[in-house]
């Protein structure tokens, strides 16, 4: 004989955490998003205002069977129920053990229709491989209740699927890549992989909100609530379920984080992000890789990436499984109108998420524009409008000046400035791109004084580029007061001196014909639209 109880506090709740943990253990839970730790954590801070039900199914007195419900009353006095944790819980399950999970589903919906005859249910992320699904399925096909099944593609690593060799073998294009950018950035610094505790986390989220402040984010992940939910729930792991973060330093400044939550044989990859300003390094392909590699040493068997097309998903995974919505609802006009227009909208907004050129203009293209809008200033407004009529038409005149002769006099020696020494600088975005392109910065004390490259001259609005010759450096964003300076220490070094002046600066030209520079050579740059021609005089 089965019975039922409803429970709506946390109180009532915590005499049953062993019960509840327990079923879990026994069935081997690996869905962190079911275990007890998550659910009252998430219900102490983010359903606070949630009119959440435990719905907990008894037999002679002993719970078999937990649904985590969000119960509310719609239009038409539909009562509406849905698993809690809507929009922070990827997968969620009834907890009851295999031999109880049918009895405990049929009997519960029994107990809805005679207790609230009209009712509509909304039950996201089901795990399609599990029996939860097919047990709703089954129900309302045998009382021929109406419902709608919505499917997302959800990716993950078996490793056991698989050894260490022949994973990397099998990605070995996308490992030798990854290495490159490692290579380049561990040239420049030093690069440091490790785990945090609660006391960094704050560097988490102010790493995603640099991360999503020009794109449009959904997540909430930074709101203070959501902040306090995950601080929260790392002070309770247990041997079953624990929340693990990692970050990727570059001279012990974050630029990359990954936050999982670690149920029993699965590492779920909750969020991740990075810096990007670094964006040229591939970060986030750095820190997911050595997330991988420290879950796999670990132990873990598997590696989630959780539900969704986003393409890295598909870079790395071995087997997909697919989480389910189940809609269903009893036959009444109101509750089917209202289960209808659900479907539709969720049809409209699988089709459009499914498509990942739109998601990416939404997300990033629309992000920037509205960022723009917002915070733009005049000059900037200004580049904008010059950049658009670029893209038409552009005509470009560039002098290229060489000081060839050696000097004595005046020679001031300059420090040369490492990617560390700009970290804290407010043009450290441009910097960083131009340590990519292996540009030298040198500076004097804090200060930059002039940047150096000894294999290419470039010309950044133009887009002119050529190659030096043996024994020539190119100088671009020096200090003119400093400039005989700089050419003294250029040319010590048994080196022609090089830079590139568009025609309207003509006190630049002053300048470098007073530091000893002469004109060899004037650029003619035309484009219109796709076409540009290169003029030499």
């Amino acid at each position: 004989m089965l019975d039922y109880k409803i429970i709506t506090s946390m109180e009532t709740l915590e005499p049953y955490r062993r019960t509840w943990s327990g079923i879990l253990e026994r069935e081997k839970n690996n869905n962190p998003f079911i275990e007890y730790e998550w659910v009252t954590t998430w219900w102490a801070t983010l359903g606070i205002h949630d009119n959440v039900e435990i719905v907990i199914v008894e037999h002679q007195g002993k719970a078999v069977a937990f649904f985590p419900l969000v119960h509310s009353v719609g239009f038409g006095k539909i009562h509406h129920f849905g698993f809690l944790g809507q929009g922070y819980a990827t997968y969620m399950e009834v907890i009851a053990e295999k031999q109880w999970l049918e009895r405990a589903i049929h009997y519960i919906l029994k107990v809805f229709m005679q207790k609230y005859k009209r009712y509509l249910l909304a039950f996201h992320g089901l795990i399609e491989s599990k029996d939860t699904s097919q047990q709703l399925e089954k129900y309302a096909i045998e009382y021929q209740m109406p419902y709608s099944i919505f499917r997302t593609v959800t990716s993950f690593i078996d490793f056991q699927s698989m050894t260490l060799n022949d994973f990397l073998k099998k990605h070995r294009k996308t490992f030798k890549s990854i290495k490159r950018y490692e290579k380049k950035l561990k040239l420049l610094g030093h690069v440091d992989f490790q785990d945090v505790g609660v006391s960094h986390f704050h560097e988490m989220f102010t790493l995603f909100t640099r991360r999503w402040r020009k794109k449009l984010d959904k997540s909430r992940f930074t709101e203070a609530q959501t902040r306090l939910f995950y601080e929260r729930l790392a002070n309770v792991s247990n041997e079953a379920f624990r929340v693990e973060v990692d970050s990727l330093q570059f001279e012990g400044h974050w630029i990359g984080f990954t936050i999982d939550l670690c149920c029993r044989d699965r590492n779920f990859c909750q969020a991740m992000g990075h810096e990007p300003d670094f964006n040229r390094f591939g970060p986030g392909s750095l820190i997911e890789k050595e997330n991988m590699l420290k879950a796999r040493d670990l132990g873990f068997h598997y590696y989630d990436f959780g539900s969704g097309y986003e393409p890295y998903k598909f870079q790395w995974y071995t087997d997909i499984d697919f989480t389910r919505k189940f809609i269903m609802s009893t036959k009444g006009k109101t509750e089917r109108f209202i289960r209808s227009w659900m479907v539709l909208r969720d049809r409209v907004k699988g089709k459009l998420t499914s498509n990942h050129q739109l998601v990416k203009w939404k997300r990033d293209r629309l992000g920037e524009l509205l960022y723009f809008l917002k915070h733009a200033r005049i000059r900037q407004w200004f580049r904008v409008i010059k950049g658009v009529l670029h893209r038409f038409l552009a005509i470009h005149i560039v002098d290229i000046y060489i000081a060839e002769q050696k000097q004595d006099q005046g020679y001031r020696p300059f420090q040369e400035l490492q990617m560390k020494d700009i970290m804290t600088m407010n043009e450290r975005p441009a910097y960083i791109a131009h340590f990519y392109k292996g540009d030298q910065f040198f500076g004097d004390g804090d200060q930059i004084v002039y940047r150096r490259h000894d294999q290419i001259a470039r010309e950044e609005e133009s887009g002119y580029t050529y190659e030096l010759s043996a024994n020539m450096s190119f100088i671009r964003e020096y200090d003119t007061q400093l400039l005989e300076a700089i050419v003294v220490e250029v040319q010590r070094e048994g080196r022609s001196v090089c830079t590139l002046v568009p025609w309207y600066e003509r006190r630049r030209r002053r300048k470098l014909k007073h530091a000893g520079f002469h004109k060899v050579a004037q650029i003619n740059i035309v484009k219109l639209f796709n076409w540009r021609k290169e003029f030499h005089l």
